[in-house]
């Protein structure tokens, strides 16, 4: 069992007990409980097993002994017990990004909703604004947090996917017969979201690889199965394709189950095109059924007059056109990046001391890091005054004499206020070498009044990157009233880099913002935004996005090493200074 199921268990309590008034600090612990395990990065059936559950902050003996029957029995008889008390149908207005379980339980009260489209209803009639505590501007956040969850329901984010193929592919690398295993599918493309889970199998037996798949112990029910394809599901919900194919055919049905299916019909369009040959997940032939291509993705694209495109790029979107003129431009790769521009030490809200976030670090590639805590202003992650700040240089000049880490790079995640003024004075900004501003209170502002507090900070001498532009947090909200377009625009004005934020809660930018930002002649930079080290890892989700966006090393400022970024800060407020202020 994966800690993110223990903790969505959790949350399901807390949300319980919330719904039914119950005491605010057994609500906290249980919310507590949930960090903690988000901010692990040892499973929990691990810790289990070694008796050291009890030593994680915050889980006393009574949360232990829930943990250790939910993991070893697959329920909580104290979660069964509080659902049989709350109308399940309440829970669920619960699934709405923003809306509270408070707050649905005094809709319930109110109102007597206990249905999404009833709550739309309601909202869009403006009846909402009975129920006590609800303004307008609540009001119309549940109507956004509607719309988002409608967007994507049935589908899952990507990251989910990449963890779960992950598992599958490890052991289907180990099984005999297999020869190669493969992500394929949206997922392959990094599309943002996914209904499903697709893989591809080269095997010798196609069919008792798919008859084996079937009996995995990630399985927990067989939806179908025949011939050389099965289908699962697994306990999250997520449903797995699994088709398996003969080495031969390998190259020609991974293009074809990759899609897109308007890139799909648009190369079956081209190879028609081209002596009239015949392109399907076996092969590409001729019209007197000889086979030319198949093995690899190289040669199906080859058959066609076309150079190998990467599966980020399979939307239909002129790709095919721009491969039949040659090789395409090389896309970012992870290991392109020398450096991550926004990290979190246990000076703020990260769990590690800054010289063990730069050993992380060093052993995943990096040749510098730049430390980003937060400031002042930021209360609940314990933000940094300039006092505090001064405190923190000296620890910063000690770690980059040490041995064995990545330098570090003096920097600050500086809150962007409500009125558009930055949370720190002018002359501290200034002795910090690298500013990374976001948006992180205020987020229901009118659409005028955050798009200008943003614009302020673009123009600033110290701002050099935008943190996570549109303050999207997947778990709980949606974008804010943002004009991306306009911040897109200043920040090209003003030579300030937008990130592409890589935790799989935020993925901001999105890919298609960040094609935006690439089209106009943004500088982006891929960071994790990590609080500890595993978090570094989720780069790899980052890096899809700059892929699907278009991205080339050149547009990436992470690419270049820690002088390049300091050369970008510093002709970032001579550029400024001359012209914005």
């Amino acid at each position: 069992m994966r800690n993110a199921d223990v903790a969505a268990m959790l949350n399901r309590v807390a949300d319980l007990l919330e719904i039914k008034g119950e005491n605010f600090f057994k609500i906290r612990a249980y919310r507590e409980a949930v960090r903690q395990l988000d901010n692990l990065t040892t499973e929990v059936e691990d810790l289990i097993k070694d008796g050291r559950l009890k030593d994680i902050p915050g889980i006393g003996e009574a949360m232990e002994k829930k943990i250790v029957e939910f993991v070893t029995t697959g329920r909580l008889e104290f979660l069964t017990r509080l659902e049989g008390e709350v109308p399940p149908a309440l829970l669920e207005l619960t699934r709405v990004p923003g809306l509270g379980p408070r707050t649905a339980k005094d809709i319930y009260d109110a109102l007597g909703i206990l249905s999404i489209d009833a709550l739309e209803e309601a909202a869009q009639a403006h009846r909402l604004l009975l129920v006590r505590g609800i303004k307008a501007k609540t009001e119309e956040n549940i109507l956004r947090g509607i719309a988002m969850l409608k967007r994507t329901e049935g589908r899952r984010f990507f990251p989910e996917g990449w963890i779960l193929a992950d598992s599958l592919l490890t052991t289907l690398g180990s099984m005999p017969g297999v020869l190669r295993a493969e992500i394929a599918g949206s997922l392959r493309r990094a599309r943002e979201t996914i209904s499903d889970l697709d893989l591809l199998v080269a095997a010798n037996d196609p069919d008792a690889i798919c008859r084996e798949f079937a009996h995995l112990p990630q399985v927990n029910e067989v939806v179908a199965q025949g011939g050389t394809k099965t289908s699962i599901r697994v306990r999250s919900g997520m449903e797995v394709d699994l088709r398996a194919v003969k080495p031969e055919s390998f190259g020609a049905a991974w293009q074809y189950f990759t899609g897109s299916q308007a890139h799909n019909i648009q190369l079956r369009g081209r190879s028609e095109r081209r002596g009239k040959l015949k392109i399907n997940e076996y092969g590409v032939f001729k019209e007197d059924g000889t086979k030319i291509a198949g093995e690899t993705e190289e040669e199906v694209y080859a058959a066609v007059g076309c150079a190998w495109i990467p599966p980020e790029l399979r939307e239909g979107r002129g790709e095919i056109e721009l491969a039949a003129q040659g090789p395409l431009p090389q896309l970012v790769q992870q290991r392109d990046l020398r450096g991550d521009l926004h990290t979190h030490s246990n000076w703020s809200d990260g769990r590690n001391e800054i010289a063990v976030m730069a050993r992380a670090a060093r052993e995943r590639g990096y040749s510098y890091l730049v430390m980003t805590d937060h400031t002042q202003s930021l209360l609940i992650a314990q933000g940094l005054t300039p006092q505090r700040f001064n405190e923190r240089a000296a620890e910063i000049t000690s770690v980059n004499a040490s041995p064995g880490t990545a330098r570090v790079l003096n920097g600050a995640e500086v809150d962007i206020l409500p009125d558009g003024s930055l949370d720190l004075p002018d002359d501290c900004l200034a002795e910090l070498d690298v500013v990374v501003a976001s948006v992180h209170t205020a987020l229901d502002q009118p659409k005028d009044l955050i798009t200008q507090r943003v614009l302020a900070a673009l123009r600033s001498p110290h701002v050099d990157v935008l943190a996570h532009p549109t303050s999207r947090r997947l778990d709980r909200r949606g974008e804010t009233n943002l004009d991306i377009d306009a911040v897109i625009a200043e920040a090209a004005r003003t030579g300030t880099a937008l990130e592409i934020n890589s935790s799989p809660w935020r993925l901001d930018l999105n890919d298609t913002w960040a094609r935006k930002a690439r089209d106009a002649g943004v500088i982006l930079a891929i960071d994790t935004d990590a609080h500890y080290p595993a978090e570094f890892d989720s780069v790899r989700y980052g890096c899809a996005i700059g892929r699907r966006a278009g991205l080339t090393t050149d547009r990436v400022l992470n690419t270049g090493d820690a002088d390049a970024v300091l050369a970008h800060c510093r002709a970032k407020e001579a550029r400024a200074v001359a012209n914005f202020r």
